[in-house]
């Protein structure tokens, strides 16, 4: 078991304790783009950047797109996707009793794509190690996390109320509407709205109509979530907020984790 690099005065209080804690079972898991993958030993103190300096990350990791992944963070998540599929269901009928068919046939089909999606316990976090000798960015590290290292994407994905997922070439610079433009909505999208999720899952409303519309950018890997007709949930106003901070937990959408 690898340990984790920790600050001189804080390793030998933990061995003052006992010869067994420096070496507890408790472990964080660092892979990806890193010239040391695997399990490190855990011990109170460990910071985001003992992580990186343990599994020296290599130089062409992208930093956005990587992930921070937490056990604790898990329960919340497991909320949201329950609260995602009841919405979702309720959704379905409203739109079959107006006989909305086309729209009641997308919500079924991501109805079951939520429903195979994994529970990641992505938090958000600072994955750049030269940011994380700032203590605004180096948190305290829990037992049994998760850093994933990728290499950078090359591509801007829009999916949710479009006729088919669309993965376009990232252009710098480029407007997220000018990627929307090139991919064609759905019966039931709510033309006036969009959601923008950066790859290090921060999440954005933007206006997306010509009289809303907001300058705004979206980096390599980020996804574009094409919200549904609020009136299609009812009580549920909160449902696209919800479905888009779900879809930054998942992490694995914006591409460049081929490890």
């Amino acid at each position: 078991m690898k340990r984790l690099w920790m600050p001189s005065h804080i390793a030998l209080f933990c061995c003052t304790l006992s010869s067994t804690f420096c070496y507890a079972a408790d472990t964080v898991r660092v892979t990806g783009a890193v010239q040391h993958p695997g399990e490190f030993s855990w011990q109170p103190g460990v910071r985001l950047l003992n992580a990186s300096i343990g599994a020296q990350v290599e130089n062409d990791a992208w930093y956005q797109g990587a992930a921070l992944l937490r056990n604790s963070a898990v329960r919340e998540q497991r909320k949201l996707k329950a609260g995602l599929l009841f919405d979702l269901q309720n959704a379905i009928v409203n739109t079959r009793a107006i006989n909305r068919d086309a729209p009641a046939e997308l919500l079924t089909a991501w109805r079951q794509r939520v429903a195979s999606m994994p529970l990641t316990g992505r938090v958000q976090a600072e994955l750049n190690p030269l940011k994380q000798r700032l203590i605004a960015f180096n948190p305290l590290l829990e037992p049994g996390d998760h850093i994933i290292y990728p290499r950078r994407a090359n591509q801007v994905t829009v999916l949710g109320a479009v006729q088919h997922d669309c993965v376009l070439d990232f252009v710098p610079a480029r407007d997220p509407l000018d990627y929307l433009a090139d991919c064609e909505s759905a019966d039931g999208a709510d033309v006036n709205r969009l959601y923008l999720i950066q790859p290090n899952g921060e999440v954005q409303s933007i206006g997306a109509a010509y009289w809303n519309a907001e300058d705004s950018w979206a980096a390599v890997g980020a996804l574009l979530y094409v919200p549904f007709e609020p009136t299609f949930f009812g009580n549920s106003s909160e449902f696209n907020t919800e479905m888009a901070t779900w879809l930054a937990t998942q992490y694995r959408l914006t591409g460049g984790y081929g490890e």
